[in-house]
């Protein structure tokens, strides 16, 4: 049982572009700048360096394994014996990855309230179900969605640069002095980096997935570090870091005084990245439950298609059912760290598979390889 290879390059960008251009940007910039200072954009320089290196090691394992499943089939390849093991970290990624639904899905709701007075966990609950309506239509069904909800965060983004540009008077706090808060800023910005990982799980889902796939990871990154540190040197251009790091919605707040309009615009638009968020999230989550089902890990059933749009619909609502048991339980604050812990095990796993298969199988061929080794053990 496979499922079906519906897209191609440009909509698998716009897949993982949209992942990382989520709610992310709007939420940590704020906190950054209050580290960095005006060196905020060279935090997003380094934190792009790191979310650049651990997208090179998903490109070599989905290269030599382009399944479903990302992390756990990396895993599987790894430790054949130790099922325990992928099975423990596959599952706990699953998890988080519902955690983050639910809570991005609670952060739409609150966001909706400047606009419509309506009960916040009914709205939330409401829109998880949409969202897993539309991961179950199919693949070029949610691409399709998520291609618009990208270009209206991308918009966004682009709107606060464009402030910038016609009011540049304070282009001159600029600086690139070195100093320990441009770490501690990056620490905090490659969180709006997470997501270009969930792309691997779409490798099934892919034409020509292990040339498609590893481009497409590093061709996201590469685009949101343009946009990131764009938008870093406006919103510093804008505003000093200080009242920045002040302010509870500080892309709002840069561009409230010159543009009010756009600052309204932009409050609207991050209904859009919260709505995407979570689209992305159960879509990737689903594939990897149904990857996991499928090799036995979990119960079979979940690894059941649909007839006609070849996506594993018990798996999402599987998904669905676990969102909906969060969303009293959950916080609108929690994202950050709910959605860095699973980076975080996925990350450490890639890095532990990629350096045990290049002990084990120096000889397999790597249709992309990650420069730049000491050994089995790349840099």
């Amino acid at each position: 049982m496979s499922l079906r290879r519906g897209l191609g390059p440009v909509l698998a960008t716009f897949y993982g572009v949209g992942m990382i251009v989520g709610a992310g940007i709007y939420s940590v910039i704020g906190a950054a700048a209050g580290k960095a200072g005006d060196e905020l954009w060279l935090s997003f320089m380094v934190g792009a360096v790191a979310a650049a290196l651990s997208g090179l090691s998903y490109a070599e394992l989905v290269a030599m394994h382009p399944r479903a499943g990302a992390e756990y089939v990396y895993l599987r390849a790894a430790f054949p014996r130790r099922r325990w093991l992928p099975t423990i970290i596959g599952t706990a990624i699953v998890l988080s990855g519902v955690a983050t639904a639910a809570t991005v899905t609670s952060a739409f709701a609150n966001y909706l309230q400047v606009y419509v007075a309506l009960p916040t966990a009914l709205v939330a609950a409401a829109l998880l179900v949409v969202l897993t309506g539309i991961s179950m239509a199919g693949i070029r069904e949610s691409a399709v969605v998520n291609v618009v909800f990208t270009l209206v965060e991308i918009g966004g983004l682009v709107l606060v640069v464009t402030v910038a540009v016609l009011h540049p008077g304070g282009l001159d706090r600029l600086a690139t002095h070195l100093h320990p808060g441009i770490i501690g800023g990056a620490a905090l910005v490659f969180f709006a980096f997470l997501g270009f990982e969930e792309v691997a799980n779409l490798a099934e889902e892919t034409r020509d997935p292990t040339r498609t796939i590893p481009r497409v990871l590093l061709a996201s990154v590469a685009i949101t570090t343009v946009l990131y540190v764009a938008v870093a040197i406006a919103v510093i251009a804008l505003l000093p870091a200080e009242q920045l790091a002040a302010e509870d919605a500080p892309l709002v707040a840069a561009v409230s005084e010159r543009a009010p309009v756009t600052a309204r615009v932009l409050g609207a638009i991050a209904l859009f990245a919260t709505a995407n968020t979570g689209l992305i999230t159960l879509v990737s989550k689903s594939r990897m439950v149904f990857a996991m089902a499928r090799d036995g890990a979990l119960p079979a059933r979940l690894a059941t298609l649909a007839r006609t749009r070849q996506t594993p619909w018990l798996a999402s609502l599987l998904l669905l059912g676990l969102a909906l048991a969060l969303l009293p339980l959950g916080g609108v604050a929690a994202i950050a760290s709910v959605s860095s812990f699973g980076a975080l095990v996925a990350f450490i796993a890639v890095d532990v598979a990629l350096v045990v298969l290049r002990v084990r199988e120096p000889h397999t061929p790597r249709p992309f390889a990650v420069p730049w080794a000491v050994g089995p053990v790349p840099i």
